[in-house]
């Protein structure tokens, strides 16, 4: 079946339209995937920073709880320690569900933190003398 001119036209028309919105489409597409891949890039954002210094005060909760024989218990929730660094300044590290502690610290002892670039408190040690 043979085609006339008019409708070649119309075909070659049609047909270079279908090929440039898959152009813009797939431009768009890397563009979008481009910045996707950016934003959750490592090297973009800034590490974790490590502080150590001496607990001058623990901020937190007491709370009534009963243990499994049913025996009444006193639960205690740390709820941000204050420290003093090595330079004398004193520094409060908020803690949240999120922040992995293995020992519970009290005043005086030594600790190091790791804080996120956002100011989350991600982990304490207590520190060995």
């Amino acid at each position: 079946m043979a085609c006339t001119s008019g409708q070649e036209k119309v075909h070659m028309k049609a047909l270079k339209s279908s090929s440039l919105v898959m152009a813009i489409a797939t431009v768009g597409l890397v563009a979008v995937l481009g910045t996707r891949a950016e934003a959750q890039s490592p090297s973009k954002s800034s590490p974790a920073k490590i502080v150590t210094g001496e607990v001058s005060k623990v901020e937190g909760e007491f709370q009534m709880a009963k243990d499994r024989q049913g025996d009444a218990t006193l639960d205690i929730v740390d709820k941000s320690y204050v420290i003093t660094d090595q330079t004398g300044k004193e520094l409060r590290l908020e803690l949240d569900d999120n922040t992995k502690i293995l020992n519970r610290v009290t005043p005086g002892d030594k600790i190091e933190a790791k804080i996120s670039s956002e100011g989350h408190t991600l982990s304490v040690t207590r520190l060995e003398p």
